[in-house]
């Protein structure tokens, strides 16, 4: 476990550097952005070493990280002794120097005191908790794992950015791996085993976004009892931050529960799978299944980043954007564009959401605020946007989106299915929200009130009228425009209008796929609408996740205390209902944490071929980065292990999995065909051609080989290379140069 601690004690290096960088750029807010450090120290410090290597400044590597990382200390250095020396000489000037002299020494204030060490003590936890589920589940395959672990060694791999892509040579990585880099410079720089690092990373991001999701909400109920006064939310920033941290992080939903009532003799044989399938042909993940499956996919890496770059959009709606001091309006302008332009970069769904909420936040700030100038928030919005797309122009310019248009959708599920479905994924997140929306309806002023009710009475009419598939989109429709209604009231206090940004984002997150989908690889069969329904429902999952652990303080202040006893009752119960699934669905997918805990990624791959870990070890040692292996071609998601060379070393092979070269706009033409040439033909002469097509510099030939392609073709690699390993079953040749 000296890994774990190792990459633990990095991971806090970096978060207590960026803390004075924090509080320069989020440091407007309540919490002063200290507990977002480490997620913003993350993305600085992955953001210079991608555009070092990017731009081919210095190539990727050790001295370039460690580089990187002496400079973030020398810049949080001077950025701490300037905030210290302007609080000193202004202490005693009026509030202003005393803000200072808070953000200069954060932990005298009460709330970033507890903010701060609340947020450390929920990520030790958290990711201890990750790191333990990993080892009890710890081999690195299956499902998209492959996928992950290839994009991180072959980032590890390279020299420069993009990375090439390690299942079809002489390509680069045409997906979103930005999020992927993240993960793999740590990975390098402590010099781990990347299976290892794999599972260590698993609980890294857990860590990250229950620490980021803490910090979110109580900074939010601090802004909130500083603007409501006698109304304030009840409770804490630490116990508002828990609970929204375990609504996102770590509760599931009801369709959990429901797998459970199908068990027979549960959590033995609970089909821990079944709560992200709960509409037909889609997918329906959210992040406690995302962490207990292990995928380290697109959408789960960009959490904390996307909670990160709401934290900025919460400064904007609270302060408005920065502009009494040029320097640090600047810093803090491209501090957000970063923060946003880098979703793009991970996952690119949630740039939208986050650039949408950034833009409501800026438009309401104008609408509340009499006394600045209107044009500047405009001009300065749109400023960030160019920023966000400069900022990653490296990625922008070589990548081709799958994406290919926008369809209507042709086929909803019924009214009372759809209903049946939202409640399974989102009946506990939308509990808390029903105090707001009532709020909204009994008690606003007379105009409002009465649009509330004309809602309401639109809502039950339209869904009699309307065809029955489209009541849904009706109902969703309607919660979005309750939700923009009220961010556009101004009696409201701005925490409470940024709360209602995030539900208003969430319920049109849910409207999306039941008009439009996103056509993709999968268009014009039964799943056309699969990722837009997977993408949007995620990313509603979130803020409403995020809008309902806000929510929970408020519901003393906005319901009588009859019914805020009924509330609570009915709030507890579901809560209860969210733990079924991290439980038995950790269990199950576990086998019943019977096995000895174990970082080691491998071990299924030795039960299946002893000697292919020791061929694997010996590339990584042994060959030179861009180097070819060729291996065993096979079907996506081979439970048998195809892809397993190119996979775990980061090594390019002639085709991995043809499958997802396809969505990534490649065309693996012949190359099947062609290794099974080169695996089968006992003719050097044959087989010379292919190898220099390919610049094949490696051959593999183990028990997937063998028992793919046989072994008539093996005599005539000693032709062509020297066997440099050779183990139990498993042989390497090294090939001579083209002939």
């Amino acid at each position: 476990m000296l890994a774990a601690l190792g990459l633990f004690l990095l991971i806090e290096v970096v978060g207590l550097l960026a803390a004075p960088l924090a509080a320069l750029v989020l440091g407007r807010l309540p919490g002063a952005g200290l507990g977002f450090s480490k997620v913003l120290g993350l993305l600085l410090v992955t953001w210079l070493i991608w555009m070092a290597a990017s731009l081919h400044v210095v190539s990727y590597g050790v001295p370039l990280i460690v580089g990187v990382l002496v400079l973030l200390a020398v810049v949080s250095v001077l950025v701490a002794l300037r905030l210290h020396s302007l609080g000193t000489r202004l202490e005693g000037e009026g509030r202003k120097s005393r803000r200072l002299l808070r953000l200069a020494l954060p932990l005298e204030d009460p709330v970033r005191r507890r903010l701060f060490w609340g947020g450390e003590a929920v990520f030790a936890v958290v990711y201890a908790l990750g790191v333990l589920l990993a080892s009890f589940a710890p081999d690195v395959w299956n499902t998209e794992k492959p996928m992950d672990m290839g994009f991180i060694n072959a980032i590890n791999q390279s020299s420069h950015f993009p990375p090439h892509d390690p299942w079809m040579s002489g390509e680069t990585l045409n997906y979103y791996y930005f999020g992927h880099v993240v993960l793999a410079w740590p990975i390098k720089v402590l010099g781990l085993a990347p299976d290892t690092g794999y599972l260590l990373s698993w609980g890294l991001l857990m860590g990250l976004t229950a620490t980021a999701v803490y910090a979110f909400s109580g900074t939010l109920w601090a802004a909130g009892r500083e603007a409501l006064g006698a109304r304030a939310p009840r409770g804490g920033p630490v116990a508002a931050g828990l609970v929204a941290a375990a609504l996102v992080t770590i509760l599931g939903n009801l369709a959990g529960v429901r797998t459970w009532i199908k068990a027979v003799d549960p959590p033995k044989d609970y089909a821990w799978f079944d709560p992200s399938r709960v509409i037909p042909d889609t997918i329906n993940e959210f992040p406690s299944f995302s962490f207990i499956l292990g995928d380290l996919h697109a959408h789960v890496l960009a959490l904390p980043f996307t909670v990160l770059a709401l934290a900025f959009a919460l400064q904007v709606a609270l302060r408005g954007p920065r502009g009494d001091v040029v320097w640090r309006a600047v810093l803090e302008a491209l501090a957000i564009g970063l923060a946003i332009g880098a979703l793009y970069a991970i996952n690119s769904w949630s740039y939208p959401v986050a650039a949408g909420i950034l833009a409501a936040s800026v438009i309401t700030w104008v609408r509340s605020d009499g006394k600045h100038r209107k044009g500047y928030p405009i001009v300065w919005l749109g400023l960030v946007i160019v920023a966000s797309f400069v900022l990653i122009l490296p990625f922008l310019l070589n990548f081709d989106p799958e994406a290919k248009g926008i369809g209507f959708v042709h086929v909803r599920r019924p009214f009372g299915k759809w209903l049946g479905d939202m409640a399974l994924i989102y009946a506990i997140l939308a509990w808390p929200l029903v105090p707001a929306f009532a709020a909204r309806i009994f008690g606003s002023p007379n105009r409002w009130r009465w649009l509330g009710f004309g809602a309401v009475a639109s809502l039950v009419v339209g869904s009699v009228l309307a065809t029955d598939d489209l009541a849904g989109a009706m109902v969703a429709g309607i919660a979005m425009a309750i939700g923009i209604g009220a961010v556009l009231q101004r009696d409201l206090t701005a925490p409470e209008r940024f709360l209602w940004i995030l539900i208003a984002g969430g319920a049109a997150l849910l409207l999306i796929p039941e008009i439009l989908y996103l056509k993709d690889a999968f268009d014009g069969s039964a799943l056309f609408r699969m990722n837009t329904v997977f993408k949007a429902g995620y990313q509603a999952f979130l803020l409403l996740g995020l809008a309902a652990g806000c929510a929970l303080p408020w519901a003393g202040a906005w319901l009588p205390r009859w019914a805020w006893t009924l509330w609570v009752a009915v709030a507890a119960v579901l809560i209860i209902l969210g733990l079924v699934f991290p439980y038995a669905g950790s269990y199950a997918r576990t086998g019943g944490f019977a096995n000895a805990p174990s970082l080691d990624g491998l071990k299924w791959l030795a039960a299946k071929s002893p000697g292919d870990p020791g061929a694997i070890d010996w590339l990584r040692d042994n060959a030179p980065g861009d180097s070819v292996v060729l291996e065993a071609f096979g079907d996506d998601y081979s439970a048998f292990g195809h892809g397993r060379i190119s996979t775990f070393t980061g090594l390019s092979t002639v085709i991995g999995w043809a499958g997802h070269e396809v969505q990534w706009q490649h065309d693996p033409g012949t190359r099947s065909t062609d290794v099974q040439t080169l695996y089968t033909t006992p003719d050097a002469q044959v087989a010379q051609p292919l190898i220099d097509r390919y610049g094949i510099k490696y051959v593999v030939f183990g028990p997937i080989e063998q028992t793919t392609y046989g072994d008539a073709g093996v005599a005539k690699w000693d032709q062509l290379g020297r066997k440099v390993y050779s183990r139990a079953g498993t042989t390497v040749w090294e090939l001579r140069g083209p002939s």
